[in-house]
């Protein structure tokens, strides 16, 4: 074995707000020889997303939290470059849910062989089919009940999922209507990703131009953000609308309760239906959903900006931009 240490962040401290210099520290530790089924992995990009706040939280969560002491947890992508397990042959690449750390050694239990798409960018294709790829299609069609011609309102459209949801609704046949927080980003979605419109929430009254530009409503809003863009939605819902929770960003750094939606009485004025998802419970549909988002990957129906940061020394800074809006796109580290 030519590595001899993996270097790894692991949560040292609760953070008050946003992640601080001592939220995490920075170990190396010595590598084991492989047991049976075990393989050498080495990571080349980690994803980083807004829930990994929520990880380091002590809220009553939908899976363990990260503990004080442990190996911070994240999205990776890299190469296997040492295997005593037949199903992860060296070379082929990989991803799964582990550690933020430059080399894991697993027995591939959270790892899946990633698809083999030639020519194509690895950070841009793992951006897709890692985590917002699968999120945004499950949540448009498992949880929101996506269909043709509908008007589907997205907050966070700049994010990661926010991009790949707005494609996905316009393959599907809708006008999508996406809110972000720059005149750069709102031109991004429209110029690259074919949003029909965009409303900077910065400088906008979101309720207003909402009821501008939906005038007969919304059928389906995908909200990543929470609070009063969220109300903003809610204000201008069809009869039986659909209002798919997949983030609250607005609320993961508060260290104060965060009110809910003051448009509460909407859900029965308008006789909506408000789910929230989490992605890890829809494993059993992943393989059709990563098959159909690799299709329009490759026939370039699909395609998302990344915003990289070298060094995995740089992960627990670059973790704060996903909360500021400092990223666009998908927001990885390369190792």
């Amino acid at each position: 074995m030519t590595v001899k240490i993996a270097k790894s962040w692991h949560f040292n401290k609760r953070p008050k707000n946003m992640i601080e210099s001592d939220t995490f520290v920075l170990k190396e530790l010595p590598i084991p020889p492989l047991k049976d089924g075990e393989f050498l992995f080495k990571t080349i990009y980690l994803s980083l997303d807004a829930t990994n706040r929520v990880w380091l939280s002590d809220w009553d969560i939908y899976m363990e939290p990260v503990h004080i002491g442990d190996p911070m947890r994240g999205f990776v992508f890299g190469q296997i470059i040492e295997s005593r397990n037949p199903n992860f042959p060296v070379g082929r690449y990989a991803a799964g849910l582990h550690t933020w750390s430059d080399h894991i050694i697993t027995n591939g239990d959270s790892f899946d062989l990633f698809p083999v798409l030639d020519g194509l960018d690895l950070a841009e294709t793992f951006a897709i089919l890692s985590v917002a790829g699968p999120t945004a299609h499950v949540g448009l069609h498992e949880i929101g009940g996506l269909k043709e011609n509908e008007t589907v309102v997205v907050s966070g459209a700049a994010g990661a999922v926010g991009t790949i949801v707005g494609q996905i609704a316009k393959i599907r046949g809708c006008r999508v209507i996406g809110i972000a927080g720059s005149d750069e980003k709102c031109a991004m979605i429209v110029n690259e990703f074919g949003y029909d419109a965009a409303i900077n929430y910065k400088t906008e009254d979101v309720t207003e131009a909402l009821g501008k530009l939906c005038p007969d409503g919304i059928d389906l809003c995908f909200e990543n953000v929470g609070g009063d863009i969220l109300d903003a939605s809610l204000t201008h819902m069809k009869d039986f609308g659909r209002v798919v929770i997949c983030g609250l960003i607005s609320s993961y750094n508060s260290s104060e309760p965060v009110p809910g939606p003051y448009m509460f009485r909407n859900l029965i004025m308008r006789r909506l239906t408000v789910r929230g998802f989490v992605i890890l419970d829809h494993a059993d549909i992943m393989p059709d959903v990563l098959k159909e988002l690799a299709s329009w990957v490759a026939n370039g129906k699909l395609k998302m900006p990344t915003h990289i940061v070298d060094g995995l020394e740089a992960a627990p800074n670059a973790l704060n931009l996903l909360y500021t809006g400092g990223n666009t796109g998908k927001l990885l580290v390369k190792i």
